[in-house]
């Protein structure tokens, strides 16, 4: 009787401990699924320098930024974007984003596209997703 309360111990163990990790990478895919969503939701609402400030990695943050205040001095307009593609690997902490944006430089009204590779990981000091490339080059 001992020995199967034992092993029955030992298999609800396992179970709780699996379910857990489950849970775990299931939170991280919908939290980097959010964080995908506002950041190019933020970019696409011309709340650039916020987006850089909420989601770009810090090394890169001065970077994004100054590329960022040339973009708004050059007229930089999104008119729409889209996630092309969005893969999450929880195992791993991080992601791959492959968005498009539609945009247009003031005061031409010529739309243009530009394709847009987001490499994301989890950090876990913040307990968030934090973006490692700069914006692409909008010509």
């Amino acid at each position: 009787m001992i020995r199967w309360l034992t092993h029955g111990m030992v298999v609800l163990s396992c179970l709780v401990l699996t379910a857990c990790a489950a849970a775990t990478e299931a939170n991280l895919s919908e939290e980097f699924d959010k964080s995908v969503k506002s950041y190019n939701r933020m970019l696409r609402w011309h709340e650039i320098e916020h987006a850089g400030m909420t989601y770009i990695d810090p090394e890169l943050r001065n970077q994004y930024l100054k590329q960022a205040e040339s973009l708004k001095k050059r007229g930089l307009a999104f008119a729409d974007f889209r996630i092309v593609t969005s893969t999450c690997l929880p195992e791993n902490k991080s992601g791959d984003v492959i968005a498009e944006f539609d945009y247009y430089m003031m005061p031409s009204s010529k739309i243009k596209t530009v394709s847009y590779r987001q490499e994301w990981v989890y950090q876990e000091s913040s307990r968030g997703w934090i973006l490692k490339t700069v914006l692409p080059v909008f010509e």
